[in-house]
């Protein structure tokens, strides 16, 4: 008989867990040559953390057989990283996993959270092929698909980006100029009416927190390549870029559906990749929905392509 429990991990037992980790990641796409030591450090550093929410699975031994854990992202949100759980390969994976998942969507209910979300980073179809065990467990709990995303690049030193110019009555302004509360109304209209499938799985309280977390001015952000296009005093558009990883990542990107067709996602755009590209940055990178095809058509326009793909699924009470 499996039992679950969420406890502060001694030293022992994130040995335990690093040794499950190990063995269970050995010969996957998603093996790691970090030592026991090394995987043990990571663990206790999660578990330390105030953000994070370890769950072990304990036999009738009391022996840990498996673990897993989310973190919180945004209020009302939480999220599990990917291929998790981790299961000790000698026992049944399947009922010991789905024991795990059961544990996390009871203790998301309990603290009074919505939405229960794991993402899946697929970089080769290896990847894709050792996540549809992960994927049928999380169907067995009740996780819903939410959206596939493909995530991409361009190098800013190779493309010729072209002279446009801004549309009369048309003014393009920072986004350290604009509040919060003149995005907000434009920005939930754009992302509403867009083809972002991840943002659309969510329920309205939940795309609420998202867009104030994309317009977020306590985040660094990239000063030139966060604009905001007005026309008369209205918000039209929007692109914001931040720094992830010593690389300029640029989203969200939208322009209001009324104004759509007109070129000036276009213009946005390309204005972003010359600030870019002046400031120094050798390339950039977004995520976008893989059925989003005027998007992707823009971007691979200016040279990006894809560099891997994500999957999400979600659960709500």
């Amino acid at each position: 008989m499996i039992h679950i429990e969420a406890r502060k991990l001694s030293p022992e037992d994130c040995v335990k867990l690093a040794k499950i980790t190990k063995h269970a990641r050995q010969g996957t796409p998603v093996e790691s040559n970090k030592t026991i030591e090394e995987i043990s450090k990571n663990i206790e550093d999660l578990s330390i953390s105030d953000g994070y929410r370890i769950f072990i699975a304990l036999d009738d031994e009391e022996n840990i057989v498996g673990w897993i854990y989310y973190y919180v992202g945004f209020p009302l949100m939480s999220f599990i990283g990917g291929f998790l759980p981790l299961v000790d390969e000698t026992r049944e994976s399947e009922e010991i996993a789905i024991s795990l998942i059961e544990a996390l969507k009871k203790d998301i209910v309990n603290n009074r959270r919505s939405r229960l979300e794991i993402e899946l980073v697929l970089p080769t179809d290896e990847y894709r092929s050792y996540s549809e065990k992960f994927v049928e467990w999380y169907k067995n709990c009740g996780f819903k698909f939410a959206a596939e995303e493909m995530h991409m690049k361009t190098d800013l030193s190779s493309i010729e980006l072209p002279e446009l110019d801004l549309p009369h009555d048309y003014a393009l302004k920072k986004f350290s100029e604009v509040s919060y509360e003149r995005l907000k109304d434009s920005g939930f209209r754009t992302l509403k009416e867009s083809k972002e499938g991840l943002f659309l799985s969510m329920h309205h309280a939940e795309q609420e927190v998202t867009l104030e977390y994309f317009f977020d001015k306590s985040k660094p952000y990239i000063d030139d390549a966060s604009l905001i296009l007005e026309k008369r005093g209205e918000i039209i558009g929007f692109v914001i870029a931040r720094m992830m990883d010593d690389e300029p990542e640029i989203g969200p990107v939208g322009i209001v559906p009324e104004a759509r067709g007109e070129g000036l996602g276009t213009y946005l755009f390309v204005r972003v990749l010359k600030n870019l590209k002046h400031s120094g940055a050798n390339s950039a990178c977004l995520d976008t929905t893989v059925t989003n095809f005027p998007a992707q058509g823009l971007y691979r326009r200016y040279g990006f392509k894809e560099v891997y793909f994500k999957q999400f699924y979600f659960w709500s009470p």
